[in-house]
């Protein structure tokens, strides 16, 4: 159990068992024989309130959160055993990360649990305990509640740092940023300032001709573009530093004059000194770029579709649009009809040319302003902004018989004709985006499930 939850024993260890056995029982009166009326009350707050209303519709409070909050704080603050305290907690560290993917503030959720240890401690003290089990029963429940929302709010950090990681990965991703190029590009134009300044040396030409390595195309790349990609990094801070010398061995004076090299061996150490500080500057560059390397991964190596690593970011980029604007969306949910016998019948190559040429068809059918994604095996998942249920599945039947029009040729004589089955859901105001995937997965079980080669819509 979470070290910081503790029992009732523990806590009020110096209380009697009838005052503890008192306070559970009345705890489970007030609570079971009040849970609808303190649903309203924390609904009818949170609706009220206006930045929590945005976050909140009135179907989806009705349907979803009003009977969910009322299993919660029964689990929470009726449980019997360790136990059954530590499956509570374990379901606030999933709602931590659905409120961190939804992106609703702390703030709130602390506005919502406030409310709720009033009405319910206004209850228990004109109950039927006398004042000190009155005491010990508000105690218990305040105690009860800030640890399941200590416990929600790890999970919710926790998750956020991860999407904060991930919405940069996406944010350079779609500026076109590739990270491989970049590092040979910077290498390069800092060897060549190096061979630059080096033949100026051996030709004694003014070093006035050779500009500092601060004002270079590798220095103005240092400052206005290497900060935003490595957030500040150490090793960031130490290739700063070696520019810093660089440019002080080879431009010392006040006025930013090249030194003057009176002697052979002085040009030798301003070489020896140049060739180790850009030498320990690549060094570091592949330290960073390395450490980055891994969030380039964002699309599929076979098809290059956005993977599903990117998922989290535009759903909730998509779902605070809607928010915003009043516009929707619809997720389509796709599968590769028979695909295991295509593979099993032609051979793991050809069921690879098959996925390729299906995301073909998807990004030919889309339009730019859409997202693509190979959500796994032979899955994709298009996200289709600004589109109604209507309009989204004109797009996903546009889809479906391209598809099975456009065969996929492995030579001359032979190509493999394969089907989708296809899952649609529009967006119902649910802030949580995996409801909405589910909604569409559903739809495509139940396409599969009636025939394949069609497209569903999820119910409402």
């Amino acid at each position: 159990m979470s070290e910081s939850a503790g029992t009732m024993e523990e806590l009020f260890g110096w209380a009697s068992q009838a005052a503890l056995s008192a306070v559970r029982t009345e705890i489970r009166e007030v609570v079971s024989g009040n849970k609808s009326a303190l649903v309203e009350a924390f609904y009818g707050y949170m609706m009220e309130d206006a930045e929590a209303s945005r976050f909140l519709s009135v179907k989806a409070v009705e349907a979803h959160l009003k009977p969910g909050l009322e299993i919660w704080l029964e689990r929470l603050l009726c449980h019997q055993t360790a136990e059954e305290l530590e499956e509570v907690l374990a379901m606030q560290r999933h709602v931590g990360e659905v409120h961190a993917r939804a992106q609703i503030p702390l703030q709130l959720v602390a506005r919502g649990m406030r409310l709720l240890k009033r009405e319910i401690s206004a209850r228990l003290v004109v109950g039927h305990l006398g004042r000190d089990e009155s005491v010990l029963a508000v105690m218990w429940v305040i105690h009860l509640i800030d640890v399941a929302f200590e416990t929600m709010s790890s999970a919710f950090e926790h998750s956020r740092e991860g999407d904060v990681r991930t919405d940069e990965a996406y944010r350079m991703s779609a500026a076109g940023t590739n990270l491989s190029l970049d590092r040979e590009r910077q290498i390069a134009v800092l060897r060549e300032w190096e061979s630059r300044l080096f033949r100026a040396m051996a030709m004694e030409m003014p070093l006035e001709n050779v500009s500092s390595l601060h004002s270079s195309s590798f220095g103005l790349w240092l400052d206005h573009k290497a900060a935003l990609i490595f957030d500040n990094t150490r090793e960031l801070s130490l290739i700063g530093e070696c520019v810093g010398n660089i440019d002080g061995a080879v431009f010392p004076a006040p006025d930013g004059a090249a030194r003057p090299i009176s002697s052979p061996e002085g040009l030798r150490a301003l070489i020896k000194s140049v060739t180790a500080g850009v030498d320990q500057i690549v060094y570091l560059l592949n330290a960073m770029f390395d450490r980055l390397a891994d969030l380039e991964v964002g699309r599929d190596v076979l098809t290059h579709l956005f993977n599903r690593r990117f998922l989290p970011t535009i759903m909730k980029r998509e779902i605070d649009l809607s928010r915003r604007t009043g516009t929707t969306f619809c997720v389509l949910l796709l599968d590769v009809d028979l695909f295991k016998e295509v593979n099993d019948r032609y051979g793991h190559d050809a069921g690879d040319k098959v996925l390729q040429n299906v995301a073909g068809l998807l990004l030919a059918q889309v339009r730019i302003s859409d997202f693509v994604f190979r959500y796994g095996g032979e899955e994709f998942l298009i996200v289709l902004a600004e589109v109604d249920e209507t309009k989204a599945h004109f797009v996903a039947e546009k889809i479906r018989r391209s598809v099975e029009a456009n065969p996929t040729p492995l030579s001359e004589d032979r190509k493999i004709q394969v089907t989708l089955s296809i899952g649609l859901a529009q967006h119902d105001g649910h802030p949580d985006f995996s409801r909405l995937v589910e909604r569409a997965d559903k739809a495509l079980y139940q396409a599969k499930a009636s025939g394949r080669n069609r497209t569903v819509v999820a119910a409402s």
